[in-house]
């Protein structure tokens, strides 16, 4: 059996640091795949197809990786994602888009606008979801959620019970040295030999994740209310993993 690691690189998650382990496994045989267009268009079909048609792509990493994955008689997928506190990512995802100046309205509304305004505006019905529920939407729901949906808690669910089967490996940002050794213990199993080194890649804020989230509450006081309502689902799965690593990380 061919064995396909697929990264979910969700936005703001650590998802740059797993591509450079990625890519210094497995070098030309890493597909950091940018075709985002066909990628939603064509989902779990197209996906298959692009493995097929590369025979030697050993791991994948998208922004938009396709949900459900592609199931095969001749491979196997094997997801990664990384999760974070919602209310912290959120800082993140602002001072990103920020930077970012044009390109996007996210980076468009950051770039002219306080942190408060721009909050406000993410968290209007009409905008896409990408500070509301939007880690628990990419891994357990189908993609191209239409902003004024909400998100299902039966995704919640569903990811909780592929944690338990080992169908889908969850590590979270704020461990995530703990998190990937776990991780990469399990992906050596279908890669023996290989090793999955990394350096923190797209770090800029060097404190601590309590000093973050800490900083975090503080700038977004007016909205905290409101925030912790609409991302009901991605703090409980961040709870429920960053548990889970810590459970497995004391039977080792």
């Amino acid at each position: 059996m061919r064995y396909i690691i697929t990264h979910g690189h969700i936005f703001k998650n650590a998802g740059s640091t797993v591509d450079t382990a990625l890519k210094n496994a497995f070098g030309k045989d890493f597909l950091d795949h940018r075709d985002d267009k066909s990628m939603r268009q064509g989902g779990s079909e197209y996906l298959a197809q692009l493995i097929l048609d590369n025979p030697n792509i050993k791991a994948i990493s998208s922004h938009h990786l396709c949900n459900p994955l592609p199931v095969s008689k001749e491979f196997t997928c094997i997801p990664i994602y990384f999760v974070r506190n919602p209310i912290e990512r959120i800082i993140s995802v602002y001072n990103f888009e920020r930077s970012q100046k044009k390109g996007s309205n996210g980076a468009a509304k950051a770039s002219s606008s306080s942190l408060i305004d721009y909050v406000e505006w993410r968290l209007e019905k009409s905008t896409p979801k990408v500070i509301c529920n939007y880690q628990t939407a990419y891994i357990g729901s189908e993609r191209n959620l239409k902003p004024e949906e909400d998100v299902n808690p039966r995704c919640l669910i569903n990811i909780f019970e592929k944690i338990r089967n080992g169908e889908i490996l969850v590590g979270t940002v704020e461990n995530f040295d703990t998190s990937w050794r776990i991780i990469t213990h399990k992906l050596s199993l279908y890669f023996p030999g290989y090793k999955f080194l990394y350096k923190n890649a797209n770090i800029k804020d060097k404190k601590s994740s309590h000093e973050k989230l800490d900083s975090a509450i503080t700038k977004l006081d007016p909205l905290l209310p409101k925030l912790l309502k609409e991302n009901v689902l991605d703090l409980a799965l961040h709870q429920y993993v960053t548990q889970s690593i810590h459970c497995q990380d004391s039977e080792n």
